[in-house]
């Protein structure tokens, strides 16, 4: 294993370094089994968690903030970004749009329920159980008692009651409140435990959407007594340590917001703890900082400066699996050296641009394309090629599978050039002197791919590779506004995922509707492609009414994808890995395939259920 020199760790991360300072000497606790979930509610199945206290424990002595911590107690993490994000919630709150939760304030913020991919569970939190109408035009929510804010103020059905009322009362200004004010037509706190929403139109996935927690997607449920008093949200000083703010539910409560670097430190007492739910975590501090590149990240989680980091590129994460035996990933030291994320990444076209507004033309793209050859050179073999715009999780393999046929009769994996020549000649292309598709006029088709740096540095010349070798005049593009462009659509090819469908094939379905379609310079929003078709739309809507996991549903999912496959938007390209090198020095009992408790990231609301399982290794 090779240690950075002083010099070096100082030269490559200045800023890191201040950060890993904070940590200092603090007493410890001795470590925990993690024993199995068991059920608790008929609708759901309790967090996954360490053994619960018989009794509740007497509350901890000492200052607040937390003084100094032991690096044995401190849990270090990389994500990238700084100023503003590390400060945007102490001036604005949890609604403004610079927000992010992927800083490590997802450690403070609880939903009424968690969702776990690998073990296709929920998991009651805040709410212990919840019901629709045989309708599904309202929803009763059973609100857990025993739940506090962390000014001691007891959680009760009026926080959310509050919450949604406000962003009803607040649209569109504020995160996901348009959506809401659209969906619920009245919402009520009936009692302390009770809550009830009625819609204005049936709908079977406003918990799942907006109460649950899984990935990045989830509602943040504000203190009522707090806010009530607010009238601006986005001019809320929300952050002041000696007053005790934010108020949160869960288990940590930001402590430092500063520009390079973010510091969480574990309350005295938390409701979960106190109720015998869930033991109180063993890390005491939880310092974020900003991660400039995949070089200096690797290193720093190789000399276990940082625990863990952002997910690497497979060149590198296979390095530090190789060099450090002290790092494992979620399939520990083998290929693909990660887990599926729900994030699979297609070649995305702007259908709006001529001349990919044909479907020949796409077709002609997706047949130069070989899927496996980009897993196998541009990630080493470490990696899946996909032909659906789905992740390949347990809830969504159902589906993929029942439509098999459809997938060999449109084979988006399959590379030939001889049918790429059909479809281009049958649209009225031919090749020019130097062997380039061109139009009637002579103009070459714009097959640049954006692709950004590094993220999509490894697979992204491949595919402009193998377009250029299709006849398409193709390169891979990334300027240092690649975001900017992939959005405002002068990218007509770009690389991008889908932050859609876990369980229910609805949501990225949805995500294609034509009442999403935005024309370009505004972004496309969930359409990246811009592709319209109100046949398809209509299925989906039909979808939309649907509960989930109705048998119904994979008839529909069929005659919708049939149409998808039919007209392909896009080209899907490969399932996305997170490849997150995480330092067994510290801490132990990381979700990996012999214990997948939840996905890895620490950037995910989930992030909890990764601090309530690890354990110390000193």
């Amino acid at each position: 294993m090779k240690k950075l020199t002083r010099r070096e760790f100082l030269r490559l991360s200045t800023v890191a370094a201040a950060g890993v300072l904070a940590a200092a000497c603090a007493k410890t606790e001795a470590p925990t089994a993690t024993p199995e979930p068991k059920a608790e509610a008929p609708t759901a199945t309790p967090a996954p968690k360490a053994e619960a206290p018989t009794t509740a424990p007497e509350p901890e002595a000492g200052a607040w903030p937390r003084e100094d911590v032991a690096r044995n107690r401190t849990f270090i993490q990389m994500y990238p970004g700084g100023s503003p994000e590390y400060t945007n919630f102490g001036i604005h709150g949890p609604y403004t749009a610079g927000f992010t939760h992927q800083h490590g304030d997802a450690s403070m913020l609880e939903p009424l329920a968690y969702y776990s991919i690998f073990g296709d569970k929920e998991y009651p939190w805040l709410a212990e159980i919840y019901e629709y109408s045989d309708d599904a035009t309202e929803l009763t929510c059973h609100i857990r008692k025993g739940v506090e804010w962390s000014d001691g103020t007891p959680f009760t059905a009026a926080d959310v009651e509050f919450t949604i009322q406000s962003l009803i009362d607040k649209a569109p200004d504020l995160r996901d409140s348009a959506a809401i004010a659209k969906w619920v037509k009245a919402v009520e706190a009936v009692d302390d435990y009770t809550l009830k929403l009625t819609f204005n139109e049936p709908n079977w996935r406003f918990m799942f959407t907006y109460f649950n927690y899984r990935f990045d997607r989830g509602l943040y449920i504000v203190p009522k007594h707090i806010y009530q008093d607010v009238e601006d949200w986005l001019a809320f000083n929300n952050f002041d340590v000696e007053q005790g703010l934010p108020v949160v539910t869960g288990a940590y409560q930001i402590v430092q917001s500063q520009a390079q670097h973010k510091i969480h430190d574990r309350r005295y007492e938390w409701w979960a703890d106190k109720i015998g739910l869930q033991k109180m975590p063993q890390i005491e501090r939880i310092i974020h900082l900003p991660m400039a590149d995949d070089t200096v990240g690797a290193q720093m989680v190789i000399n276990s400066e940082t625990d863990c980091t952002l997910d690497l590129r497979p060149a590198t994460i296979k390095s530090i699996v190789e060099q450090a035996d002290h790092i494992v990933t979620h399939s520990l030291r083998d290929p693909p050296w990660g887990y599926v994320d729900w994030w699979p990444i297609s070649i995305h076209i702007n259908n709006m641009t001529k001349p990919f507004d044909d479907p020949r033309l796409r077709w002609a793209l997706a047949y130069a394309i070989d899927q496996q050859q980009v897993v196998d050179v541009g990630w080493l073999g470490g990696g899946e090629p996909t032909n659906v715009p789905f992740p390949y999780y347990p809830g969504l393999m159902k589906y993929i599978d029942g439509i098999k046929d459809l997938l060999e009769e449109y084979n988006v994996l399959e590379r030939d050039l001889d049918k790429v020549e059909s479809l281009m000649t049958e649209a009225g292309f031919t090749k020019d002197s130097e062997g380039f598709w061109v139009d009637a006029e002579g103009n070459r088709p714009d097959t640049d791919i954006w692709g950004a740096v590094p993220l999509f540095a490894d697979i992204a010349p491949i595919c402009a590779e193998q377009l250029r070798s299709a006849g398409f005049d193709s390169t891979h593009v990334s300027p240092p506004d690649v975001w900017a462009g992939q959005d405002d659509g002068r990218a007509t090819l770009h690389l991008y995922g889908h932050g859609g469908s876990v369980l229910d094939p609805f949501y990225t379905l949805n995500m294609y509707h034509i009442d999403k379609v935005k024309e370009p310079p505004d972004a496309p929003g969930d359409n990246r492609p811009r592709w319209a078709n109100q046949e398809f739309s209509d299925i989906v809507d039909e979808m939309n009414v649907t509960p989930m996991g109705d048998p119904k549903i994979q008839d529909q999912f069929r005659r919708a994808m049939e149409i998808w496959l039919r007209e392909l938007p896009e080209v899907p390209l490969v399932q996305w890995f997170h490849r997150i090198p995480m330092n067994q020095t510290y801490w132990k009992n990381w979700p990996t395939v012999e214990n997948p408790y939840i996905n890895g990231a620490p950037w995910h609301l989930t992030f909890p259920i990764i601090l309530w399982n690890l354990e110390p290794t000193q």
